[in-house]
């Protein structure tokens, strides 16, 4: 008959008042015959219905069992400390703090760890329904409103657990976790959130709102059944490191690594000055299993030194691939996003994986998307790249060696160093190369409806440069070009080489008009062939033919400037021209071989075979 009433006791062992249900015995093991009812009145017992208790329950004025995982904080001010009970089917709920008159709700608690089965911040002055609780009873901390932003400060030696989901009862909210001793994700995910904040970062309140995070040190890590971030907009990591071993789901993912003073309004993070500890190996590291899939993902690494790197994916379905790291950048898995993909370093950036801008996720191309690499160290791209609008590489140095590009135009600028294409493949309407020092396309494939290419030296031994366009190209090489078994290819009304020497040994060099100047040095052309359709004009200190051809359809003209011809064993080919053939210079060196003209010319001719 006394199942529905309560008594209160006061527990000496707890030094404060306990509710007990009135049939429970005392605790003792029998009753004395001294504890009549004075005895009973000195315990100050009383009688209490269901709704009394409950509401005694619900403020925190009676000490309940605690929930495993969740505790509040008993050394913060009562009005930070959150009531932690049972939902009506066994899941544990918050009832969260008044808020602030702007609308943040301050609870701390000395753990933070969520399970499986989830947990629920009430955000709710009225009876309402829940994904996980069902049926919520009214938060009596929230009669003067709910709260825009609930902030959970975690005051432990240990990372916070989150197994399981968390969802907001009641009105829509932002949700803030933060623990400087870490947080550690394992099939997490939140419900009615608009945002989501998770921070090793200490948080900075100004007139009763978020101004920053202030962060030291702690990790992020995602691993196991990973996060669902997919319900809300926006999804913020802030921490000093952050590990990803699983997938991560969001809306827009923002991830913000190393010392620094985040701001909550603009999300600008100054980094803070050495302090000698220890630094983590990668700002952020996404492992092989690991992976991050959202609308929009910027990452932002402000430690010196401090890099990241990806083995798994960065995915962005509607927007953009932000990578920023004061430390290098490496990718050896896929960086895809329907719109731009940028990396930037104050370090080297290395890719050996897949780098693809303007690609959708079912592996369609979108309407535009730029792919853009800035390294203030080396640059090396050895994998696959894909830009439906421009690619761009600038570095130091620029290494594309062994790698694969497609992309509506290509930019490769080295400050410093070479720019390296070896055995690459290049394609693009348009392919601009910039560097002080070479461009090594030895083995390497350059092909474009334009190239423009500007390097003091140019090697292309086995390679080819292949312009399909009909605007003129100009290699103009002060150090000389190196083209033996190259190919050096274009549709081009005229093709100009200069430079200090030209080596064509078993090479090709092929357009509608071919100019060359060596600057007075010889031009090596043994069984190399230099070709046009039109005219071909070769001025160089020297001509060695062996073996080879230059061959024009309408004009041919040696100025070799007093330096030798040598046109030896040409068998069938020789220099030929279907229109005119004018030799100047050659000296002794130029008897042998084949030589051929439809009609005469003024200077010098050689028609003998």
């Amino acid at each position: 008959m006394n199942k529905n009433l309560y008594r209160i006791v006061f527990n000496k062992a707890r030094g404060m008042l306990m509710v007990v249900p009135d049939i429970a015995a005392s605790g003792r093991a029998a009753s004395s015959p001294s504890e009549g009812v004075g005895h009973t009145q000195r315990r100050c017992m009383s009688r209490l219905g269901r709704i009394s208790f409950s509401l005694l329950l619900a403020m925190g004025c009676v000490s309940t069992p605690v929930w495993a995982g969740i505790v509040a904080d008993g050394s913060a001010p009562g009005q930070q400390q959150p009531t932690i009970i049972n939902s009506a089917n066994g899941t544990p709920q918050i009832n969260i703090q008044t808020p602030s008159a702007a609308g943040v709700s301050q609870n701390k608690y000395t753990q933070f760890d969520i399970d499986q089965k989830g947990a629920i911040l009430n955000n709710s002055h009225q009876m309402t329904q829940t994904q996980l609780g069902g049926m919520v009873a009214a938060n009596p901390w929230l009669a003067k409103g709910e709260a825009k932003v609930i902030l959970n400060e975690v005051n432990s030696r240990d990372p916070s657990q989150l197994n399981g989901m968390l969802e907001v009862a009641g009105r829509q909210a932002q949700i803030v976790i933060a623990n400087p001793a870490g947080i550690t994700c394992n099939g997490c995910g939140f419900i009615n959130a608009n945002r989501t904040t998770l921070t090793t970062g200490q948080v900075q309140l100004s007139n009763g709102q978020i101004a920053g995070y202030d962060v030291n040190r702690g990790t992020i890590t995602v691993q196991g059944r990973g996060m669902d971030g997919s319900r809300q907009d926006t999804t913020e990591l802030i921490a000093r490191a952050v590990k990803v071993n699983a997938t991560i789901q969001a809306g827009d993912l923002e991830i913000t690594t190393g010392r620094n003073n985040v701001s909550a309004s603009d999300r600008s993070a100054t980094a803070k000055s050495d302090d000698g500890s220890a630094r983590p190996q990668f700002a952020v590291d996404v492992a092989q299993l690991g992976g991050m899939y959202a609308n929009k993902i910027q990452l932002r690494g402000t430690e010196s030194g401090v890099g990241v790197h990806n083995a798994g994916t960065l995915g962005a379905s509607a927007g953009d691939v932000v990578v920023n790291a004061d430390g290098s950048i490496t990718n050896s898995g896929l960086i895809q996003a329907s719109n731009n993909v940028q990396l930037s370093s104050r370090n080297d950036i290395s890719s050996q994986g897949v780098l693809a801008a303007g690609m959708k996720t079912d592996g369609t191309a979108s309407a535009a998307g730029e792919l853009a690499m800035q390294s203030q160290g080396k640059l090396t791209v050895s994998g696959q790249n894909i830009a439906v609008s421009k690619l761009t590489a600038k570095g130091l140095s620029v290494d594309f060696s062994a790698s694969q590009s497609r992309a509506g135009s290509v930019e490769l600028a080295a400050a410093q160093g070479d720019v390296h294409t070896q055995k690459a493949n290049v394609a693009a309407q348009q392919i601009a190369v910039s560097t002080s020092g070479m461009l090594n396309n030895d083995g390497g494939t350059l092909s474009a409806d334009k190239l423009s290419l500007t390097a003091s030296q140019l090697s292309n031994r086995q390679g080819a440069l292949q312009q399909t366009g009909d605007s003129e190209l100009t290699l103009a090489h002060t150090g000389g070009i190196d083209n033996r078994g190259g190919n050096i290819v274009a549709n081009s009304k005229k093709l100009t080489l200069s430079g200090a020497t030209l080596d064509n040994q078993q090479g090709r060099i092929q357009a509608n008009a071919v100019e060359v100047n060596t600057a007075k040095q010889s031009l090596n052309n043994q069984q190399g062939v230099i070709a046009a359709s039109k005219s071909v004009k070769l001025q160089s200190g020297g001509l060695n033919n062996d073996e080879g051809l230059v061959q024009a359809g309408t004009e041919l003209a040696l100025d070799l400037q007093g330096g030798a011809l040598s046109n030896r064993n040409s068998g069938k080919k020789g220099i030929f021209s279907n229109g005119t053939l004018t030799v100047n210079g050659g000296g002794a060196g130029q008897p042998a071989g084949r030589y051929r003209q439809r009609r005469s010319a003024p200077a010098q001719r050689q028609s003998a075979e």
